[in-house]
């Protein structure tokens, strides 16, 4: 009995020793190869929301802290989430310019419900945009349209989004254009602009205007009316309008809305407007018509006289 007391003992203090020996080590490794961290990098990491979005084009917050430190060429200006404020602090800290990081927001290039864009068949499966996709590209007749299972509201990191009507809204105030909902949307429909821009195209369709007019009565039929009307600004870019927004000023705007055959397809990004505007523009294709009207009635006056 007492040799088996006098096993365990032994196994006792040799592991207890072991263990003091292995704690060593381990300090003296740790302490010998330690990284040292840039304090400065510690500083911008702490400036920065840690929402880790990925919208600097960096892996995360850490990345990017550590490129805007190291890295002269890396702007101190890339957060978007964090936007001037954050991109003064960087700035500070790492002594560089911070110009100016102008605000963007995510918009919906979907007019699903506008359109009345019925259903091609009726999935049953994972209620995810991502797995409903899989499926025939989609439930609806429309192979471009929003599928509506909220992808981009469940991986927003700002909660900018909210479903309604099975159709994603998006708190233009709480956005910060960090562009998770555009990667995480698999078809597409959901675009990253100035937060000051004057209009935007809520249609992602590629097909052609009478493949478009059958499925959606709100979607772009690729007429072109605003791309002649707003050259080198307005563009049709692999079948789809696409704006510079660098160009694109008051007048380009203006010409794109007053040229669209529909007014809900190219429209103003301020409700309000949009609605005084298709107004203006119904009075004046009121008044045109009118004045048509009146100009055949006075030559078929004349001629019968």
């Amino acid at each position: 009995m007492d040799s088996v007391w006098t096993i365990a003992l032994n196994g006792i203090m040799f592991f207890l020793i072991f263990g003091i020996l292995c704690g060593l080590a381990l300090a003296i490794a740790a302490k010998k190869f330690a990284v040292k961290v840039d304090p400065k990098i510690e500083a911008v990491r702490a400036c920065l929301p840690g929402a880790n979005c990925g919208a600097c084009g960096y892996a995360g917050c850490e990345s990017y802290a550590e490129a805007t430190v190291n890295d002269p060429n890396c702007p101190p200006n890339k957060c978007a989430p964090g936007k001037q404020a954050v991109a003064e602090k960087v700035a500070e800290i790492t002594g560089k310019s911070a110009g100016a990081a102008a605000p963007i927001i995510s918009v919906l290039r979907c007019s699903r419900n506008e359109g009345q864009v019925n259903k091609k068949y009726s999935y049953v499966g994972y209620d995810t945009c991502q797995g409903a996709a899989i499926a025939f590209g989609g439930p609806y007749e429309c192979t471009y349209a929003c599928i509506g299972y909220g992808d981009c509201e469940a991986a927003c990191p700002f909660h900018a989004i909210h479903m309604k009507d099975n159709m994603p809204v998006i708190d233009p105030e709480a956005c910060t254009g960090c562009g998770v909902c555009v990667r995480n949307c698999p078809k597409q429909v959901l675009q990253i602009i100035p937060k000051d821009a004057p209009v935007y195209v809520p249609c992602s369709s590629k097909d052609s205007g009478k493949a478009v007019s059958n499925v959606c009565k709100a979607g772009c039929i690729h007429c072109a009316a605003c791309t002649r009307k707003a050259k080198d600004v307005i563009n049709m870019v692999n079948d789809k309008i696409e704006i510079d927004y660098e160009k694109c000023d008051e007048e380009a705007a203006k010409s794109g809305v007053w040229a669209c055959s529909k007014q809900f397809i190219f429209r103003y990004t301020d409700p309000e407007r949009q609605s005084k505007a298709v107004e203006q523009i119904k009075t004046e294709q009121a008044q045109k018509k009118a004045a048509a009207a009146a100009k055949a009635a006075q030559e078929s006056t004349a001629k019968e006289s």
